[in-house]
């Protein structure tokens, strides 16, 4: 009785919706989700079909592993077997220097480069998680490999310049637990706090 609303039910033949829930929690988000996210990905599976979306795994999985291979040994890999459409390294050769995760995603961005997934999957320990789509050029995969591989020689070279990091945006480290906990979630004119 208590879970979100609304319930399908099938009344005189025919599926309805029932609001009419006392115990329940209410509603949790829009029902039926994002519609335009749902049509977007319907329209992608349709342009591609069976044989497109098989070409699409692949080559995502391809990327994936030539940035495995192309970065191992200059980051650690907890698991040594291929990777899927992801490869997860983690910070344990670049911790002897001083330099964790944190760090090496926010120098990342001083390459002009989003960083990846940190600190999960919660097994590996200063996890980055690289997620290149079937979309990424061989020229941008290659830019992110020697832009990671830069910053895996300035971390032994110079851990400082990756421990005050980013060193070109606007705001630099921000107190990101401050941030988690009191979220300023808009913007006023003039308000810098």
């Amino acid at each position: 009785p208590y879970l979100p609303v609304p319930l399908i039910r099938k009344v005189d033949g025919a599926f309805r919706l029932d609001e009419d829930r006392p115990k329940s929690i209410g509603r949790v988000r829009g029902f039926y989700g994002n519609f335009l996210v749902i049509l977007k990905a319907l329209a992608y599976i349709l342009t591609h079909g069976p044989k497109g979306l098989r070409e699409i795994a692949d080559i995502a999985v391809l990327n994936s592993n030539y940035i495995r291979k192309s970065l191992e040994g200059l980051y650690h890999l907890k698991y040594a077997s291929p990777s899927m459409h992801e490869c997860v390294f983690s910070d344990a050769l670049q911790k002897k220097y001083g330099v964790n995760n944190l760090d090496i995603a926010k120098r990342l961005i001083d390459y002009d480069v989003h960083p990846p997934t940190m600190s999960f999957p919660l097994i590996v320990p200063g996890a980055l998680m690289i997620e290149p789509t079937e979309t990424e050029s061989r020229r941008d995969l290659d830019f992110f490999i020697e832009a990671m591989t830069a910053i895996a020689r300035e971390a032994e070279e110079n851990p400082n310049l990756l421990k005050q990091a980013p060193h070109h945006t606007y705001v630099r480290r921000l107190d990101e637990t401050a941030a988690a906990r009191q979220p300023i979630l808009k913007w006023t004119n003039g308000d810098r706090t």
